[in-house]
């Protein structure tokens, strides 16, 4: 219980810190979009049918897309973020655990977007996992990925350790891949 108190606890600074170095909030981003989020849901590195990807801007519901198997679809969704906001993209499909990424689109008082410096698109994949029985639960409702403005390298970033300390405390939980019997007959 202690190294879950202080996991979320690493995470809630984490964030704050990142936040505390944007500078004073600009109002005229609020209607400037400066992000431009793309995103695939993959299964052992395969894309995924049938799943649901909702759009959240603090905790409201903006958008639902469903990615489904139709001809010239690369199983990828899409979503257009203004500035100033803190979005939350949800990733589910029934029989997976559900997946979520926090971004947040706070820029310093001097972020502009022109022709030098256009709307950043940021792509990532979710991997979905089935969880298995009797796996503890409770990182999986943590983001897996924290994205925000680094102000020193001047762009939109994934904050990496927070995603790779992550994967450490979530640990063994996922069901293995499931892989064909290479003993079984195949079929002509």
């Amino acid at each position: 219980m202690k190294r879950n108190i202080c996991f979320f606890s690493f995470v809630i600074l984490s964030f704050v810190f990142n936040l505390s170095s944007f500078g004073q909030y600009v109002p005229s981003m609020d209607t400037i979009e400066c992000m431009h989020v793309v995103g695939l849901a993959t299964d052992n590195g395969l894309p995924v049918d049938g799943v649901t990807v909702k759009l959240f801007k603090e905790n409201e519901e903006l958008e639902c897309e469903e990615v489904s198997s139709v001809p010239k679809h690369d199983h990828r969704f899409s979503f257009d973020l203004l500035g100033n906001s803190y979005y939350t993209v949800q990733i589910s499909k029934e029989g997976y655990v559900s997946r979520t990424v926090g971004i947040s689109t706070v820029v310093p008082k001097n972020f502009e977007i022109s022709d030098d410096n256009p709307k950043t698109v940021f792509e990532f994949e979710a991997e979905l996992f089935k969880l298995k029985a009797g796996a503890d639960d409770y990182y999986v409702d943590f983001p897996i990925a924290l994205i925000s403005y680094k102000p020193n390298k001047k762009k939109f970033e994934s904050d990496e350790k927070y995603t790779v300390r992550l994967k450490k405390n979530i640990g063994d939980i996922a069901e293995p891949p499931s892989v064909p019997d290479s003993k079984s007959p195949k079929k002509k």
